[in-house]
């Protein structure tokens, strides 16, 4: 009796083995098939930046091997102080703004920024399409930027600049966010306003912005947001009284002859 127990035993121990051989080869083929379908996709989000990218160096005449050159932020504000120097020279039907109506194209030529969680798209979209018809306004000159701002009117275009920037860069909607981003903000500057549209993943003070736990689009939910944030988060281990990590830019703050407002920045708190 001792040895059939033994024997049975081994024998189930086997049957065992096997079966969590079968698991693992199961587990390992799903791997692959997953890694194959998301380079598939990553190669086509490349392509289709890349063409987002031709179209935004053709529009403004940077054309540099189909991609927008290193320093086109530089650019940005050559061509705008240039573009004051030769307003007495266009037509009354050519744009006040080039470079917002170059951003205006670039922006309705791409789709609604998209971040891998059903929470919002809906609200993004209508964000986005709001986004479109502000820079038209601001690039004609319809739209005049500095009660914009203080309405909050401008706050969606650099929330989702930023966070493209830092979490979505390879997303082919980044760069034309980021053409508007920027001559949104030298539009103001020249206007003698100030933009702080904190990044996130940055630390910034109680003093220059108002912290919120508020998390009303579910970013916790979006693995590529919540894993940058935890990472950057254990590394930020000794903060200093009164500063935070951002982890998105709700509001960007600003300062002019007229006032000034802080920052409304997302923090991390026990919800993640």
């Amino acid at each position: 009796m001792v040895v059939f127990g033994i024997e049975f035993t081994s024998g189930f121990a086997q049957v065992l083995f096997v079966l969590l051989l079968i698991l693992i080869a199961g587990i390992v083929v799903g791997l692959l098939v997953r890694l194959q379908r998301n380079n598939k996709l990553l190669t086509t989000v490349r392509q289709e930046n890349g063409k987002l990218r031709n179209e935004v160096a053709n529009i403004t005449g940077w054309t540099a091997n189909g991609r927008l050159p290193e320093n086109w932020q530089e650019k940005l504000r050559i061509e705008a102080a240039g573009s004051d120097r030769l307003a007495d020279n266009v037509g009354p039907d050519a744009p006040r703004e080039p470079l917002l109506a170059a951003a205006h194209q670039a922006l309705a030529a791409c789709e609604p920024p998209h971040f891998a969680s059903s929470e919002g798209t809906e609200e993004v979209s209508r964000a986005h399409a709001r986004i479109v018809d502000l820079v038209d306004g601001l690039a004609s000159g319809r739209i005049d930027p500095l009660p914009a701002l203080a309405n909050g009117d401008l706050d969606k275009l650099f929330c989702l600049w930023r966070r493209l920037e830092t979490y979505f860069p390879d997303h082919p909607e980044a760069d034309a966010y980021g053409v508007a981003g920027h001559a949104v903000m030298d539009l103001l500057r020249r206007s003698q306003v100030n933009v702080f549209a904190p990044r996130p993943l940055s630390v910034e003070s109680a003093k220059n912005c108002v912290f919120t736990t508020e998390d009303s689009e579910r970013l916790r939910d979006i693995p590529r947001v919540r894993t940058a944030a935890f990472a950057v988060n254990t590394r930020f281990s000794a903060p200093q009284r009164g500063e935070e990590l951002v982890i998105d830019c709700e509001r960007p703050g600003w300062s002019g002859p007229n006032g000034h407002k802080n920052a409304r920045i997302l923090i991390l708190d026990r919800s993640w």
